[in-house]
């Protein structure tokens, strides 16, 4: 039978090799390489990558915190279980065998049953970070795969229904399938943001933030009109930002897609810009169905679950832009009144000339 994982054993004494050696060959499972020779050891894994490290803390030349440190430099190692094992009970040895990057400790002299449950606690534990870490990757692949399917089908849908609209005038149903393809448009912004975010460089300027409320006011205006929804602007004080504009357009589109989704129809949204004493902030109101918990709402996928009410992705990534920029978020919900207030810190006021 083919054995499924390699176990590597470096301690500098052969005893001890010798013993976990017999020990670990006793499973058909374990296909087990030893040695009293740090460096070699080092090398060899490099070439040919364990599955598991059993590692001595006492030894000559290098000890097991310096070949711990040395193997988790390495790209195709740094992810390898290190157990280590020595003679060495002190809490100090056994915090500092953790923070070096070891998984677990066992103490000599070595009890079998112990020896063979930890190894077998850790393997496990690896292979599910390895499945998890495929599944991640497909999910990324999938997710890129969204986003390109989605972009075409979407333009060809706004293109056909200006086109449609010029042709054969205003039409209510063209209103709708306008407001639909607004909703899906945000939805594959947050997904761009989402596959993008590790590797794009945030390219900041100074905004405007009447002026980009009002294009982003326009850009929903036929999701507000489909349930008859009146947004307002209310400008107390004019400033302008400085920050990455996609990414404050993703805070400003998830909570205007949520507060129009979620308003009463026949109702108003509020959007105030304004300084109170020394900060400056924007508030968007509405009026609609009522948050049961405002703490949990930026959780990715929170659903409520009294009423049909998710926010899915949106508000977990605007919490990751405002934590990024160190922006505070106030979110109350009253008697069916929900307020989102953004308060901007100093340091992305800009004070000069617009």
């Amino acid at each position: 039978m083919d054995k499924k994982y390699t176990i590597l054993i470096i301690d500098d004494k052969s005893e001890n090799l010798h013993y976990l050696n017999t020990l670990l060959n006793e499973k058909e499972e374990y296909q087990v390489r030893a040695t009293t020779d740090s460096n070699f050891a080092i090398n060899s894994s490099k070439l040919n990558p364990p599955n598991l490290i059993l590692l001595d803390i006492k030894m000559p030349n290098l000890d097991g915190f310096e070949v711990c440190k040395l193997l988790k430099k390495e790209e195709n190692l740094k992810d390898i279980p290190i157990i280590f094992i020595s003679a060495l009970d002190d809490v100090q040895s056994k915090v500092k065998a953790f923070e070096e990057g070891g998984v677990d400790y066992i103490t000599k002299p070595f009890e079998k049953e112990e020896v063979l449950a930890r190894i077998k606690t850790q393997l496990n534990i690896f292979e599910s970070k390895k499945t998890i870490s495929n599944l991640l990757e497909q999910q990324d692949f999938f997710l890129k795969k969204i986003i390109h399917e989605m972009n075409t089908p979407l333009s060809i849908i706004s293109l056909n229904i200006d086109n449609l609209e010029s042709n054969l005038g205003y039409k209510e149903e063209f209103e709708t399938i306008k407001a639909s393809s607004k909703s899906l448009s945000s939805i594959y912004n947050d997904l761009y943001y989402l596959s993008k975010k590790e590797k794009r460089v945030s390219q900041m300027s100074h905004i405007n933030l009447m002026r980009f409320l009002s294009s982003r006011l326009a850009f929903f205006d036929e999701m507000a009109n489909v349930k008859n929804i009146d947004m307002s602007l209310d400008i107390h004080e004019e400033f302008d930002i400085f920050m990455d504009s996609y990414e404050l357009e993703r805070v400003i589109d998830n909570t205007l897609s949520n507060a129009i989704k979620y308003s009463f129809e026949d109702s108003n949204i509020d959007i105030i810009l304004e300084k109170k004493e020394d900060f400056y902030k924007l508030e968007i109101k509405n009026e609609g169905i009522q948050i049961a918990d405002t703490k949990v709402i930026f959780n990715a996928y929170y659903q409520q679950k009294d009423k049909n009410v998710g926010f899915g992705l949106g508000l977990n990534i605007v919490k990751e832009i405002c934590d990024k920029y160190e922006i505070e978020i106030i979110v109350s919900s009253i008697n069916n009144q929900t307020s989102f207030t953004y308060i901007f810190p100093e340091n992305l006021i800009y004070k000069g000339n617009r």
